[in-house]
Parts: C-alpha cells; sequence; structure tokens
C-alpha cells in the first residue's frame, strides 16, 4: 500500500475512476457526472500545488483511494489557514476490509502532513454523501476530528 501526492496528468485517469464511483453511491449520484468537471479540478490541483493537492492511495499498482483538499483563509477572516477536505474516498469494494481503514487513515495521515507543511491552523473535514455517515463520524472522532455542525438538505 502507497500514498503519494499527484503530480502527472497520467494519473487522471484514476481520479475521475474514483470520483465517478464516490459520487454514483452518494445521496447526488442522480446528478450526471461530469469527468471533464473532474479533470479540471484535479488539474488546478496540479498547477497551484501550494493551495491544492490530491493524494491517492495504492495497492498492488491500483488506485484504490483518493483525497482532494485545499488551503486557505477563512471566508471572512485573514491570516490564518485552513485546510478543508472536499472529497476522500476509499473504493467500494475495498471499504469494509481490514486494509479499508488502513487506506483511509493513511489518506488522512496524507492531508495532515500536507497541510502542516502549509502552516494550516485546522482541517475542516465535511460529509455529504450521505454514505455510512456514523463509520465516518466514528473515525472522525477516533483521529481527533470535534464534530462542530452539520450539514442539511431539502430537496425542491
Amino acid at each position: 500500500m502507497s500514498f503519494r501526492l499527484v503530480n502527472s496528468e497520467a494519473d487522471l485517469p484514476h481520479i475521475v475512476d474514483l470520483a465517478k464511483e464516490a459520487h454514483e453511491e452518494s445521496r447526488f449520484g442522480y446528478i450526471p457526472f461530469s469527468p471533464e468537471k473532474v479533470r479540471k479540478i484535479a488539474l488546478r490541483a496540479l498547477k497551484d500545488q501550494k493551495r491544492h493537492a490530491v493524494i491517492i492511495a495504492e495497492k498492488n499498482e491500483r488506485a484504490i483511494g483518493f483525497a482532494y483538499c485545499s488551503v486557505g483563509e477563512y471566508h471572512i477572516g485573514s491570516d490564518i489557514l485552513l485546510t478543508t477536505i472536499h472529497n476522500i474516498n476509499v473504493s467500494h469494494d475495498i471499504r469494509s476490509s481490514l486494509s479499508g481503514g488502513r487506506i483511509a487513515l493513511g489518506l488522512f495521515r496524507g492531508v495532515q502532513i500536507w497541510s502542516q507543511a502549509r502552516g494550516a491552523k485546522e482541517i475542516l473535514f465535511h460529509v455529504t454523501s450521505d454514505v455510512n455517515l456514523a463509520q465516518a463520524h466514528k473515525l472522525a472522532k477516533r483521529i481527533g476530528y470535534k464534530f462542530v455542525g452539520g450539514s442539511y438538505v431539502k430537496t425542491m
């Protein structure tokens, strides 16, 4: 098992595949998936690695998980950097195995190391997928994240 920052466009097909899998099982799976938007986000991360990161997890040379995060100032504050994890996912067929937990921990650790290198004060982790919410909450608390709110949705 290995974890690394994505630093080449050669990784884009793997990122698109993992993002598609995460999208399809999420509460937003009814929205048409856009591979082009995923590529655009990943390319932006590649171009500005001081502010954006895509971390990929691999096992036996197969991409099995990823995290996408960015660092910046609080929207109405200044001088303090915060990291936001926009997406973190372990492939569905691996997630419930013992390896799945190690992969998730490795991705979170990668985000933490990347954030510390940029001087971020906090890491924000938002779960809006509506997938395995109790499991995500339990993991987040176990690795030191504090519950500070929630997300709500109203269908129109």
